[in-house]
């Protein structure tokens, strides 16, 4: 059986289309109203497309299905190599995965907020930036913890009220310090194979 063989490109948002796509025509429309690039989001998947369906594409349906469960279950399976943020859009894991099986080429997960920084040569600015507010919420995390446990001796309320603020303060400061570890990573991961490799083609 023939099986059609996708190729992709990247818009100007940093969404990945696919130029097979049933609806691709539509994904390209310049005259997109505000309403409609809402909808494209949910759009943008192989299981909108007549080759999912036809079960005509080069990935089979059953292995789309399995890839779209794992994006929505597993938060860990898919996320940007740059930030840790979970990738949204199947597209941008099949054309990860398609370059992999077919050319065993390694083109990591990048999500849009990040594609959109490396494209304006921003990265490191917007990566710092982000890491920044991030350890600010931990630091506020903290703070707040301590004016609780003022308030708390000094007032003599029950422990228990602590325990109620206790919770989210420590997930708040937990989560913040996750995230600017991973931007760390990210930063680290853009410097040895994006910043190195721009350094390498311009010397040749």
């Amino acid at each position: 059986m023939d099986y059609v063989e996708p190729s992709f490109e990247i818009d100007k948002e940093g969404r990945v289309l696919c130029k097979e796509h049933s609806n691709y025509e539509i994904f390209k429309d310049p005259q997109m109203g505000e309403h409609r690039e809402r909808l494209l989001e949910k759009e943008l998947t192989c299981k909108t497309c007549e080759h999912y369906y036809n079960d005509d594409c080069y990935f089979p349906k059953d292995i789309i299905d399995q890839i779209e469960a794992n994006r929505i279950k597993k938060k860990k399976e898919f996320t940007c190599k740059l930030c840790g943020n979970k990738i949204d859009r199947m597209l941008t894991i099949i054309y990860s995965l398609y370059f992999k099986q077919k050319y065993n080429v390694k083109i990591p997960l990048v999500c849009c907020a990040c594609h959109s920084a490396l494209k304006e040569n921003k990265f490191i600015e917007s990566s710092k930036y982000r890491s920044n507010i991030f350890l600010y919420n931990a630091l506020y995390a903290v703070y707040s913890l301590i004016s609780v446990l003022f308030f708390i001796f000094v007032y003599q309320i029950g422990f228990f009220y602590l325990l109620i603020f206790l919770f989210p303060i420590v997930y708040l400061f937990i989560i913040n310090m996750k995230k600017r570890h991973n931007l760390k990573k990210g930063l680290s991961f853009y410097k040895q194979y994006f910043l190195n490799s721009s350094k390498s083609e311009k010397k040749s």
